[in-house]
C-alpha cells in the first residue's frame, strides 16, 4: 500500500511539473498588444483599385496598440493623411538584421486593410 501512495504522489508531482513548464513557456511567448518604433515610418494605403505608398509619415508618440485609433500625419507637418484603426501586428527582420513591423488596420470606413511600415520596431506586451 505504501508503494502505491509514493508512486501516486510521484506521478502527481511530475504532472504538476509538466503543467508548470507549459505555463512558463506560454508566458514567454505572449502575443504583442502593441508596438513602438525608433526608425522611419511609411504608410501603404490599399484600396480595391490601387496601392499608394506615402513616405515619411508619423504617428504621435511612435507607439500604437491593437484596437486603437491613430492619426497618420505627414512627417514634420500637422497634416492628417489617414485615420487608422489598428487590427493586426506583423513583426520581422530584414536581411541586415534590423527589425521592422507592419501595423495593419482599416482607414476611415474601408473594409480593406492598409498598413504602417515602421523601422526599428519592437513589440509591446
Amino acid at each position: 500500500m505504501r508503494n502505491l501512495v509514493i508512486t501516486g504522489q510521484k506521478i502527481r508531482n511530475k504532472f504538476l511539473f509538466i503543467i508548470l513548464l507549459i505555463f512558463s513557456a506560454c508566458s514567454e511567448n505572449q502575443i504583442p498588444k502593441g508596438a513602438y518604433w525608433k526608425g522611419d515610418a511609411d504608410f501603404m494605403h490599399v484600396t480595391s483599385d490601387t496601392m499608394d505608398m506615402v513616405y515619411a509619415v508619423d504617428v504621435v508618440g511612435n507607439e500604437i496598440f491593437l484596437e486603437g485609433f491613430y492619426e497618420v500625419i505627414k512627417k514634420n507637418t500637422d497634416l492628417v493623411i489617414y485615420r487608422l484603426e489598428v487590427k493586426e501586428l506583423e513583426f520581422g527582420k530584414k536581411q541586415d538584421g534590423k527589425s521592422f513591423c507592419r501595423i495593419w488596420g482599416y482607414v476611415d470606413s474601408s473594409s480593406i486593410l492598409s498598413y504602417l511600415y515602421a523601422q526599428d520596431c519592437h513589440a509591446l506586451n
